[in-house]
């Protein structure tokens, strides 16, 4: 499917105001609209892995993506039912798979890569995939000792976070305009503290969790945008989220303030303080907590180009990486407020391992 925008026409009497669009002005009408009818295959023939095993037959379902030129309200009105929104080509392809093989040239050095491989395949070395966990909470609670070529990957993940190739694609012009036209947010602030993520096959998965958990030293106005850098199959591990699970992150987090009565105001805004899992999250265990809950994880295979955006309530993690060719999925999570109303500042500093958020 050829990428569409949130455009303005380029003639015509009516202006918006910026930063309060409409869908008469932003957003053409579409035709060939995609909502609701994706059903690529059914997902209990795919080889979809948790950290405990298998995911149980009837328990993945699929995301509804939805084409960028929607009309407006219509958008508003699935993200306000379904706590997301999956917008194919809301970006340019050409952005997100020049941002891939820059990481990858970027990474090479650290034996990630299949040799002879092309750097923007992302395909994996097949060494130890411990060795490749991203930085931070899964490696120290796996009490992993770095070696000489693990040091030299951690050192490059996180040096990736400040280069120009990455800053590129989070100024992303189409990305910011999406976000003040369907926000209404005339100047979009972009938090600082993004992360950067590759998972290499066979590796440990995002563990369940909701993005407000770590931003609670501001109110639950947050918007996600995950944003898949290249292509991610079924199998691949991209972001899955829990059916209709707004109102788990909300009855979770009222059940976690009623319980910190016990702790200072430092430790209240915390996700890793004493009341907490070890690590921050809900479950390292998708299959279990799906079953708790009663509600399926939803899937998608994602292009470059797509972007998925979520409220900050919203229940997600992943399956492992399964991807039938090697390839390592590549992401980044950004997060946007309105920078005038109140946000968490903590967050206005650029990601470093363990780092207290």
């Amino acid at each position: 499917m050829a990428p569409s925008r949130l455009v303005s026409p380029p003639t015509g009497p009516v202006e918006a105001p910026i930063g309060k669009c409409s869908p008469s002005v932003c957003c053409k009408p579409a035709p060939n609209d995609i909502y609701g009818s994706y059903h690529p295959v059914n997902p209990d023939t795919l080889n979809l892995e948790s950290n405990f095993g298998p995911m149980e037959p009837g328990s993945v379902g699929f995301l509804q993506p939805t084409s960028a030129d929607t009309p407006l309200a219509t958008m508003h009105e699935r993200f306000e039912r379904d706590g997301y929104l999956f917008v194919k080509g809301c970006i340019p392809r050409e952005a997100s798979l020049k941002c891939r093989e820059a990481y990858f040239n970027h990474m090479a050095p650290s034996g990630l890569l299949k040799d002879g491989s092309a750097p923007v395949d992302g395909i994996f070395s097949r060494k130890d995939s411990r060795k490749y966990l991203p930085p931070g909470n899964l490696r120290r609670l796996f009490g992993l000792k770095d070696d000489v070529e693990s040091e030299k990957y951690l050192e490059l993940m996180i040096s990736a976070h400040e280069a120009p190739f990455y800053l590129d694609l989070c100024a992303n012009k189409e990305l910011r305009d999406f976000i003040t036209c369907f926000k209404g947010w005339e100047n979009p602030q972009m938090l600082q503290r993004t992360m950067l993520r590759a998972f290499v096959p066979d590796s440990e998965l995002t563990p369940v969790h909701f993005d407000q958990m770590y931003l609670r030293a501001g109110p639950p106005t947050s918007l996600t945008a995950w944003v898949p850098i290249g292509n991610v199959s079924l199998e691949g591990g991209g972001l899955m989220y829990l059916e209709g699970s707004t109102d788990i992150g909300q009855k979770t987090e009222a059940e976690f303030a009623r319980n910190a009565h016990n702790l200072s105001d430092e430790e209240r805004v915390s996700a890793f303080n004493k009341n907490m899992n070890d690590g921050g999250f809900l479950s390292r265990d998708t299959v279990a907590f799906g079953k708790e809950t009663r509600r399926k994880w939803l899937i998608a295979e994602y292009e470059a180009g797509d972007v998925i955006f979520h409220n900050p309530w919203m229940v997600h993690a992943s399956c492992k990486n399964k991807d039938p060719n090697g390839q390592i999925r590549l992401a980044t999570d950004l997060r946007f407020v309105d920078p005038e109303k109140p946000y968490d500042h903590r967050w206005m500093k650029v990601y470093r391992p363990l780092d207290g958020l």
